[in-house]
């Protein structure tokens, strides 16, 4: 007979941090590979922009500046420092965190959909506002190319959001209290 496995995840430390960490590998090892069927027009989803934005919405400021400095300085090891990707995601971790206090949005997957959808526009003007500040490359092809990026961009970031929303949300928030304990 199978015994039932009864964890608690309120105090089991170790096993969410586990869990929150493989999660945050899996993103970036998704930034790495190309899935057919995984990208439109030759862009991927920003996986450590929703990762970021998944974590940041039920956490405080500092959890998710840090947080976005990590991730960032990873997604620079990984593309190469030019642009750098901290200073969007920071700007991006300041405007979501804990954005479920507020009594307008809701705590589901289309508000997040929505907020990476406009995130990701933001994370991509960033970028291009550096290629335009340090490079010589003629502005209109750096913003033309910038429409096509940000909009794409959003789209399948968006579109893929609730790959990384439903575990992880189920990773950082309690087990209701009908499965603890007493």
């Amino acid at each position: 007979m199978l015994r039932r496995i009864d964890i608690n995840w309120r105090n089991n430390f170790w096993l969410r941090t586990f869990l929150v960490i493989f999660s945050l590998i899996i993103c970036c090892l998704f930034l790495l590979i190309r899935i057919p069927g995984l990208e439109l027009i030759g862009i991927t989803p920003n996986w450590l922009l929703i990762w970021l934005i998944t974590w940041s919405v039920k956490r405080n400021l500092w959890q998710s500046i840090v947080a976005a400095i990590c991730l960032g300085l990873i997604w620079d090891s990984l593309t190469g420092v030019f642009p750098s990707h901290i200073l969007g995601l920071i700007i991006v971790a300041l405007f979501t965190t804990n954005v479920y206090g507020d009594k307008y949005i809701k705590e589901d997957v289309i508000s997040l959909t929505l907020i990476v959808f406009g995130m990701a526009i933001i994370n991509e003007t960033i970028i291009a506002l550096q290629y335009s500040i340090q490079t010589q490359i003629p502005l209109i092809d750096i913003w033309l190319n910038y429409q096509k990026n940000s909009l794409t961009s959003a789209i399948i970031s968006s579109l893929w959001t609730p790959l990384i929303y439903y575990p992880l949300d189920y990773i950082l928030s309690p087990l209701p209290s009908s499965f603890s304990r007493n």
